[in-house]
């Protein structure tokens, strides 16, 4: 793909992430156009149809955890030697997580679109990303790194809000700065140690791959409608 062409993409998929959250995924197409400040002919050559576009942001998501993962299982702790003062992977890996901005994206588009996780490149790079994340994180474990009464869903959860909670940000505070130090307290509660208080009830699980987690996940949705429907 040319230079350009490949600019091109970028700036819809992250136009399309931002006016996704903010507007929905029924938004018209033009507005993420005009967001990436390209043409609507650009929009379409790129992606055919909305679905493409769907497709596209969330193929590109979790590829991008998945890269991540790859990149904070090859870099990082002292397997690396040309790096040997570096933080273990899964430091690394919260660290990167954090900045990947996934927050507020994923939740927007499968509560309004659940039936895109059935699409084999979604869910092929859905899976990917799991399984990259997870390993890194159940070595950590296992070597005694990272608390064993997490798991690995909460430790998604509690690096994508920092992804989202780029509005309430304080006006006047450097907001690199900030995510560097919210990053660092995570990162503190979930080292293994000592002086680790034991965490009430069970370690939340859930995949939206699992059968039974999405039916739920339906069940919800379909609730939800019906009392929009009411309201309206």
């Amino acid at each position: 793909m040319r230079a350009d062409a490949e600019d091109n993409r970028r700036a819809l998929l992250d136009a399309a992430r931002e006016v996704f959250v903010e507007e929905g995924t029924t938004v018209a197409l033009d507005k993420i156009a005009k967001r990436a400040g390209v043409g609507i002919g650009t929009l379409y050559r790129r992606f055919p149809d909305r679905d493409a576009l769907l497709r596209g942001v969330l193929v590109d998501l979790f590829g991008s955890m998945a890269a991540a993962a790859r990149e904070a299982a090859a870099s990082a702790g002292p397997e690396a030697p040309e790096a040997p003062d570096a933080p273990p992977a899964w430091e690394a890996l919260v660290r990167a997580v954090a900045g990947l901005g996934l927050g507020p994206t994923l939740p927007v588009i499968f509560r309004e679109r659940l039936d895109l996780i059935d699409d084999p490149a979604v869910a092929g790079a859905m899976r990917e990303a799991i399984d990259g994340v997870e390993g890194v994180y159940r070595r950590a474990q296992e070597a005694g790194q990272l608390r064993p009464d997490v798991s690995f869903l909460e430790i998604q959860m509690l690096a994508g809000m920092l992804s989202s909670s780029g509005s309430s940000r304080p006006p006047r505070i450097d907001p690199r700065m900030l995510n560097d130090r919210l990053v660092g307290i995570i990162l503190d509660g979930l080292r293994a140690g000592s002086g680790n208080r034991g965490l009430p009830g069970e370690p939340a699980e859930f995949s939206p791959l699992n059968p039974d987690d999405r039916a739920e996940v339906e069940r919800l949705i379909a609730e939800e409608n019906a009392r929009r429907g009411l309201r309206s």
